[in-house]
């Protein structure tokens, strides 16, 4: 199968991106001919037509076909990260491997993904980078992010994107405290609303007690200030406790309050 020679599959799968994945796989499998090897259907003619061809010619084509299928195992194979790999190396044809992607991993909600573009996006600097390919990084996410929510006239999709894009502006706010709670959410087959979200914010900051009054996140390891006591402080110059000789009213006039006599020091 000369073609399988020039197949590339621009995207990896990782687990989250089948849907990216899954498309732009199918454009050069179509392209060159070779999605009949994952669409067993296309080949029924094909099949009962080698029926009445003579045994030779038939156990012939039989063997250039699983040829060219473990060639085009291959090809999938080398899409997959290591450890999707791993866990469906037993798939034995191509069509197997593919039905089996497709199984565990398309009916997985696209709102994790969605939510990990536009934080990419949202998070994309130039920083030294030449603006030619700052800008394509910038391009490769936004065409990722149209791909997993095309576009569309109906307006129950365009509320319910609306009120997402809410949840996920408010989401990419969010402490790194709450990361589990945000993986939970997005979980979820459907993205619960913004006022939704919010309840379970604030009964995860309140089971957590995240924030002081003062809305602030306390520091981990951080030791309870115990102010000096200055009782324990003796004074070198008159020899009285509560105060260093740098205080000591006697040396430093200028330090009494006008409340004490002119003789008195701070005990």
């Amino acid at each position: 199968m000369e073609n399988s020679k020039l197949v590339v599959i621009p995207v990896t799968l990782k687990g989250g991106n089948y849907l990216l994945w899954s498309r732009t796989t199918k454009i050069p499998l179509y392209g060159h001919g070779l999605w009949n090897h994952i669409d067993l259907s296309q080949n029924v003619e094909e099949e009962e037509s080698s029926e009445v061809e003579e045994k030779e010619a038939a156990a012939a084509k039989k063997a250039k076909w699983f040829q060219e299928d473990q060639t085009m195992l291959a090809i999938l194979q080398n899409s997959l990260e290591g450890s999707i790999l791993e866990a469906y190396s037993y798939c034995a044809t191509s069509s197997e491997l593919w039905e089996t992607l497709k199984n565990v991993y398309s009916n997985i909600s696209n709102l994790s993904r969605v939510f990990e573009v536009k934080k990419a996006i949202n998070d994309l600097s130039q920083e030294d980078l030449e603006f030619t390919k700052h800008f394509g990084k910038f391009w490769s996410l936004w065409a990722e992010l149209e791909m997993l929510r095309p576009s569309t006239m109906d307006p129950f999709i365009l509320a319910e994107r609306k009120e997402q894009d809410k949840v996920f502006g408010l989401l990419l706010t969010l402490h790194l405290a709450f990361n589990d709670l945000i993986k939970h959410i997005l979980r979820a087959d459907k993205l619960p609303s913004l006022d939704e979200v919010c309840a379970q914010i604030q009964r995860e900051q309140g089971s957590l007690g995240l924030f002081s009054g003062k809305g602030e996140l306390p520091m981990a390891n951080k030791g309870v200030y115990k102010p000096p006591d200055r009782r324990f402080k003796e004074c070198a110059h008159c020899k009285r406790m509560g105060h260093s000789k740098e205080k000591c009213w006697i040396l430093h006039p200028h330090l009494r309050p006008a409340s004490f006599g002119p003789r008195e020091c701070a005990p």
